[in-house]
């Protein structure tokens, strides 16, 4: 749906340029720009329209929520609600439970705090946290010592993000350099592949540092933290962002395509965009959000005061990872024999979680899978794969199965060892008037929802105190 030209007559007070005056296309004008209507666009257009600040935000499909979607299961029609994009909300994700709460959205907690949050299904057997620990740590003592102390130096290099050996040196050749068991390989392996779609050959030290934290001592370690405090939302995560659109709607031009950012002078930057009319339009602001994957670059000319050349081009060669997700579905009667509410890791390459909780009865498994082709065959070798799993893990769930679908949706970006590594940092470098938020953005929990709101979040609240500042001067 378009917005209609009376709501853009009712955004722009009198006097200031409108879309043709005397036939002659002219500048829309606004204080700032927000390219993108996915999670962090929704939520830095959300920000400004609380503080009263005129904005206007550019994207190129026919709806907003980007890859963040909730939508009615097909074919079998169990009732449930399957969640497209990212989901995972942690107890520490404050912004997202915010929005949750402010919208009265029903979220209910996936996991009693304490429990072990993974199972781990390793050559034919189903192994618990500890039980996995236990193994894990007496086939690789001095591995695990060495890596203990390899991620304190990591932690505390202040220039981590250019030091070469965390930068150049693969997961794989880490392992044989520390002699790592085959168990810890393998895990790890899983876990990457399901999560990045990339083999630890193609992931470098800033991955495995990131997300696997050791206790020598105690002889634990854990891959994803607080994920014993993960939330679920029964209606899905999109309804957030519908409601968040719907705010928002009056100033979010649909269908426009941006082909050029440029500086104009020393206050505005400005955008063009191709309309669904094939007809070009121009857009003038005192700042811009970048809220688009970076790889959209690839069709956007940016002259921006700042950016160099080189780091357009590291982020026009950054790419998503595709992968298919698969959601399998099961029949009422499934929770009396699946009883696992965390993460299911296993050797062949999936990652499960459960995702019907606050559903009812029917059951819903959500299974990462890393990229397969997209085809029916596929699927269904991948379908039987993951039962196969489940028959070590849950004996006798297969016979609850009732359907599988897949969503071939972006993983997360592959254009570098860590996710947007090196060109979101120069790309951040360009200037007062740009600030790149969401996925294309560096800084922590990149890839998940409350990792594209706190960049949202960070980047208003700058543009509005210094809004404010400047009205204020005037």
């Amino acid at each position: 749906m378009l917005a209609t030209r009376l709501d853009r007559d009712q955004l722009f007070p009198s006097g200031q340029p409108t879309r043709k005056e005397h036939g002659i296309p002219r500048p829309i004008d606004t204080d700032a720009l927000i390219i993108g209507a996915g999670a962090a666009g929704l939520y830095a257009a959300n920000r400004l329209r609380q503080a009263g600040i005129r904005y206007v935000v550019l994207e190129a499909e026919d709806h907003a929520g980007g890859r963040v979607h909730s939508r009615p299961e097909k074919s079998t029609h169990l009732g449930l609600v399957l969640d497209e994009g990212a989901n995972l909300i942690n107890s520490t994700d404050h912004l997202m439970i915010g929005l949750l709460d402010k919208f009265d959205v029903k979220y209910v907690r996936r996991l009693t705090p304490g429990v072990d949050a993974m199972q781990y299904v390793y050559d034919g057997r189903c192994y618990d946290q500890a039980q996995m620990e236990q193994l894990i740590f007496s086939a690789n003592h001095s591995a695990l010592a060495q890596y203990a102390a390899d991620q304190a130096t990591w932690s505390k290099d202040s220039d981590r993000d250019h030091n070469p050996r965390f930068i150049n040196e693969s997961i794989a050749d880490y392992f044989k350099q520390i002699g790592a068991d085959p168990i810890l390989k393998t895990m790890m392996h899983s876990f990457f592949w399901s999560e990045y779609g990339r083999k630890l050959e193609r992931l470098n030290l800033h991955v495995l540092f990131d997300y696997l934290h050791v206790d020598v001592m105690g002889k634990t370690f854990a891959l994803i933290p607080n994920v014993d405090e993960a939330y679920t939302v029964p209606g899905g995560t999109g309804q957030v962002f519908k409601h968040l659109e719907t705010a928002c709607h009056s100033h979010i031009e649909y269908g426009r395509k941006v082909f050029l950012i440029k500086d104009s002078n020393s206050d505005h930057i400005t955008v063009q965009a191709h309309n669904p009319f094939d007809r070009d339009e121009t857009y003038r602001a005192r700042a811009l959000f970048f809220a688009a994957p970076l790889h959209s670059l690839r069709k956007i000319e940016v002259q921006v005061e700042g950016i160099s050349m080189e780091a357009l081009e590291m982020a026009r060669d950054v790419t998503y990872g595709r992968g298919t997700k698969l959601h399998m579905k099961f029949e009422r009667g499934f929770h009396a024999l699946y009883r696992f509410p965390g993460i299911l890791l296993t050797d062949s390459g999936e990652q499960i979680w459960p995702s019907s909780t606050g559903q009812g009865g029917a059951g819903l498994l959500t299974v990462l899978n890393g990229p397969i082709p997209l085809d029916d065959a596929a699927t269904a070798e991948r379908v039987e794969r993951a039962l196969r799993v489940l028959d070590i893990a849950a004996p006798g769930v297969r016979s609850y199965f009732a359907g599988a679908e897949h969503n071939e949706a972006p993983m997360t970006y592959s254009g570098a060892f860590r996710p947007g590594e090196g060109a979101e940092l120069l790309i951040n470098k360009g200037g007062l008037r740009w600030s790149t938020i969401g996925e294309a953005s560096s800084g922590e929990l990149q890839g998940y929802l409350e990792g594209a709101l706190r960049s949202a979040e960070d980047a208003v609240s700058m543009f509005i105190t210094q809004h404010r500042s400047r009205v204020s001067t005037n």
